[in-house]
């Protein structure tokens, strides 16, 4: 009844894979691990049946929530205290003044917590300030971006604290980093697994570029669209600067987004984006994950250096139903990248020209005569071996070719 009352509350008519699949079996003994794409609702997958279960009237630490980056946990500490006002919340990110949050803790405890987990440690272990012995739910949310070894390191000094926890981890992916973790922890888990059950309405366009100016390309692009909010993915921190200062030069209205600028900056940026201060926000990877924005447009100005990180910024746009278009260039330099992409995203191949952007219209060469007959000829094996089909395709792209050139030598001979 909590669960339905809130949606109805935060205006949300119906629910994600992901939402159904934790609400069906968090009441179960086992822990949960949860895998969805970024922008399908798994914040507020967990936020809800932990929220249900806190007792009000109990003033320790109930629950704990880590994410990776500062950004979410003030984005998670808002999704929160809007859905329910009641409780005691912490959320330790860079901004806080670390000394007064254990005087703070010295005084009284937080029902929730909300924090990274450097910020974990340093309250918890370095000055022992946080008591976490009582605590129900432990949440690892966008956990693939935290599992590096000083996390690992620490957090199996930290597991057994927990005696009595249930948790839940969150994420896109199960890396081999978080193999072992899951398999000495977590037992016989429920696993929810809607990654192909989420249909995200975003058409990717690649237009390649071949040696054309990068930047000239974007300003190109920029020109022919007109984005609700567009957020430009940038890999060099050098160049996006340069990005920025193009489109300043363009008369946009653009904000530069980036990790030199203190965490006080960054939250009033975050606020402004969702005010939508801006139509073009240029970024790193720092916004790829998690952040939840009304985003209609990406860029990649260039490809990320580890290409999951492609779908991380792609997932800016399209996010909970709402449609988005994700735009990539493809130099001559970007093919082995592009060819990998290819096989997680349907791209539609674009071409700039005076009047816009213009679909590529590919024309499928019909085979020969003689090329049918040569496919004819390769017979398929009596018995079925391992790979057969992988040899019988070589068979055939082998004999079309010797068709074409024997073709070739007929006609020019």
């Amino acid at each position: 009844m909590y669960i339905k009352e809130k949606l109805r509350q935060l205006g949300f008519d119906k629910t994600t894979p992901i939402q159904d699949g934790v609400f069906s079996v968090f009441n179960n003994k086992r822990h949960i691990v949860g895998l969805a794409p970024t922008g399908t609702g798994k914040t507020h997958a967990y936020l809800l049946p932990i929220l249900e279960k806190i007792d009000l009237n109990l003033k320790q630490v109930q629950a704990i929530i880590i994410v990776p980056t500062n950004e979410l946990v003030i984005q998670v500490h808002q999704m929160l205290v809007k859905t329910d006002d009641r409780f005691i919340v912490k959320a330790y990110d860079a901004s806080h003044d670390k000394s007064r949050d254990v005087l703070w803790l010295k005084k009284q405890q937080p029902q929730i917590v909300i924090t990274t987990p450097s910020r974990l440690k340093y309250v918890v272990v370095d000055q022992q300030a946080l008591v976490i012995k009582y605590t129900k739910y432990l949440v690892l949310d966008e956990a693939d971006m935290m599992f590096d070894e000083e996390f690992m390191g620490w957090i199996d000094e930290f597991i057994p604290i927990l005696k009595d926890a249930k948790y839940l981890l969150f994420s896109a992916t199960i890396t081999k980093q978080m193999e072992p973790f899951i398999k000495a922890y977590f037992g016989q888990y429920e696993l929810i697994d809607t990654s192909k059950d989420h249909k995200l309405d975003i058409e990717y366009q690649l237009i390649n570029i071949k040696y054309q100016d990068r930047l000239e390309s974007l300003k190109k692009v920029i020109s022919h669209i007109n984005p609700f909010v567009c957020f430009i993915f940038v890999s060099k921190k050098e160049n996006q600067d340069i990005v920025y200062g193009a489109l300043s030069e363009m008369g946009l209205n653009v904000i530069n987004f980036k990790s030199s600028l203190g965490i006080k900056r960054r939250k009033q940026i975050i606020d402004e984006i969702k005010e939508t201060k801006y139509q073009y926000v240029v970024t790193s990877d720092l916004a790829a994950r998690g952040l939840d924005f009304n985003v209609s447009h990406v860029i990649h100005f260039d490809l990320p250096h580890h290409l999951e990180f492609f779908m991380h910024r792609s997932g800016r746009t399209g996010r909970m139903n709402a449609s988005g278009h994700v735009i990539a260039f493809l130099s001559v330099d970007d093919h082995r990248k592009v060819e990998k992409i290819k096989k997680l995203v349907p791209f539609k191949e674009y071409q700039l020209t005076p009047d816009g952007m213009v679909e590529k219209v590919v024309k499928k060469r019909v085979l020969s005569d003689a090329e049918v007959q040569a496919i004819k000829s390769i017979k398929k094996p009596k018995k079925v071996k391992p790979n057969y089909k992988k040899k019988n395709k070589a068979n055939v792209t082998k004999a079309k070719k010797q068709a074409r050139r024997k073709e070739l030598y007929d006609k020019n001979r």
